[in-house]
């Protein structure tokens, strides 16, 4: 669980602010998430969340088909974004309409998200199950994800460590490719990219539990075989 004394205090709604739908779905990533924008809506919504970030790999279709479902469900936001892979590694961008090209160095992925009017969160920067990641070079970014659902506690305590001694502010998110787990973190704030640049979102967060991560694990697996989605 995220450490309350670490929390950075805020108010407003409750956010989700990474995670993948179909849309992250590409030839190497086939099965990386199993749920459509709706459905993850639907279930943010059952978890008492107000908006989501939608994060999927490398696009931003997923935040713009979310954003536009999201006006069918009362008192819930979609803002549209992407986690982009830079050569170092991911960075959310946060609140872009436009996709940014894979693979330039951080700094021209951040340039790029900010001419796009978006913020660049660096993802999970020191992750054990996720190479390469961006460690240090976080603080080319504009904040960090210093609580990520699925990723190891010693690799959040030292993003969280990185961050605090740097003075950049921090995010926390689920990291959810599926339905099931999807606002197991997140923020609270009236604005997302006016809140997460100012400091000035409280994160909260539990750990995604192994089994949870096991069954996750088997339905991709299931879904490859099948080469279609199972069990969502």
């Amino acid at each position: 669980m995220l450490d309350p004394s670490n929390e950075q205090k805020g108010s407003g709604l409750k956010w989700e602010t990474h995670c993948h739908t179909v849309y992250s779905n590409m030839r190497r990533r086939r099965f990386d998430a199993l749920n459509t924008p709706t459905e993850m809506i639907e279930a943010s919504i059952r978890r008492g969340l107000q908006g989501m970030i939608i994060t999927d790999h490398d696009s931003v279709t997923g935040g713009l088909v979310g954003r536009k479902a999201a006006r069918g469900y009362k008192d819930f936001q979609v803002i549209p974004g992407a986690e982009i892979t830079s050569r170092s590694g991911h960075v959310l961008a946060i609140g872009i309409e436009a996709n940014v090209p894979k693979r330039l160095s951080v700094e021209e992925t951040v340039e790029k998200i900010h001419d796009l009017g978006g913020i660049a969160i660096t993802s999970h920067p020191f992750s054990s199950r996720v190479r390469p990641s961006l460690g240090e070079e976080c603080l080319k970014t504009d904040g960090v994800e210093v609580f990520n659902a699925a990723n190891r506690a010693r690799d959040n305590a030292r993003a969280m460590s990185l961050a605090r001694a740097n003075g950049l502010p921090g995010t926390a998110g689920s990291d959810a490719h599926w339905a099931k787990t999807v606002g197991n973190a997140g923020i609270v704030c009236d604005d997302p990219l006016r809140d997460i640049r100012r400091g000035r979102a409280e994160l909260f967060g539990t750990y995604t539990s192994t089994w949870d991560m096991r069954v996750f694990n088997f339905r991709q697996l299931a879904s490859t075989l099948a080469n279609r989605p199972l069990w969502k």
